[in-house]
C-alpha cells in the first residue's frame, strides 16, 4: 500500500512552457490522469517521487471511466504481478493522438488524447528484454479484459512517432518490437481480475475526483 498520505493538490510545473495549471481541468469532464502512478512513485522513490507525480506535466486528460477503472487495473497489474515475475520492470507510457485535434473546453492549450500506451520491458540474461505493450482507447470498456488491448511495440511506435529500444541490435529490435508475447507476463491469469476498488479482498477509501 501507499506509505505516505496522498497529496491533496496537483501543482503547476514551472519547467513547462505552457504552464498548465490544475484549474485548467476543473469542470472539464476529464480527470487529471497520472502517467507515472502516485502509488508506484511513492513505493519506489518515497515522498519526493510521489510529490513529483502530482506535477501537471505528469498528467493528461483521461475520461473518469477509464482513469478510475481499466487504467487503474493495468497499473495494479504492473505493481502487484509484473514486478513479482521480473526485477526490474521498466515502464514507458504516454498519450496517443490522432489527426483530429480536440482540446479541453476549459483550457484550449490542453489537447485530449485519443488513447494511451503502456510498454513494459524486463531485462534478461541474454541482453534482449522481454516486452509487453498495450494501447488503451479513451472509450475502453471498464470491465474489459486487459489482454484485449495488447499491441506490438511497432504499433505503438507507428502511432506515437517515437522510437523505443533503439540501442538494441537492429535484428533483435525488429523481432522483439513486432511480436506480442504475453505468456511470460502471466497476463492470461490476471487479465480479468477486478481492480482493488471493486474487490472485497482490498479495502481502500473511494478516490477523490480527478484522482489519478
Amino acid at each position: 500500500g501507499e506509505t505516505h498520505p496522498r497529496p491533496r493538490h496537483f501543482r503547476t510545473d514551472w519547467r513547462n512552457l505552457t504552464r498548465v495549471s490544475p484549474d485548467d481541468y476543473t469542470r472539464s469532464g476529464y480527470d487529471r490522469g497520472h502517467m507515472a502512478p502516485n502509488h508506484a512513485m511513492d513505493l519506489l522513490f518515497g515522498r519526493p517521487g510521489q510529490l513529483d507525480s502530482f506535477l501537471m506535466t505528469n498528467v493528461v486528460p483521461q475520461k473518469p471511466e477509464l482513469n478510475r477503472k481499466l487504467w487503474e487495473r493495468l497499473e495494479e497489474a504492473e505493481l502487484d504481478h509484473f514486478t513479482r515475475l521480473f526485477d526490474p520492470v521498466w515502464v514507458v507510457t504516454g498519450p496517443l493522438f490522432d489527426a483530429r485535434t480536440e482540446r479541453l473546453k476549459s483550457a484550449f492549450r490542453v489537447e485530449i488524447p485519443d488513447a494511451f500506451f503502456r510498454i513494459y520491458a524486463a531485462p534478461t540474461a541474454s541482453g534482449a528484454p522481454r516486452l509487453l505493450a498495450f494501447i488503451v482507447p479513451q472509450d475502453a470498456p471498464a470491465n474489459a479484459p486487459l489482454d484485449r488491448f495488447l499491441a506490438s511495440v511497432d504499433t505503438v511506435e507507428a502511432l506515437s512517432g517515437l522510437d523505443f529500444f533503439h540501442e538494441l541490435e537492429d535484428a533483435a529490435e525488429a523481432d522483439l518490437e513486432a511480436e506480442i508475447a504475453s505468456q511470460p507476463w502471466g497476463l492470461q491469469e490476471l487479465a480479468r481480475l477486478p481492480g482493488r476498488l471493486s474487490s472485497s479482498r482490498h479495502r481502500r477509501p473511494p478516490p477523490p475526483p480527478d484522482h489519478e
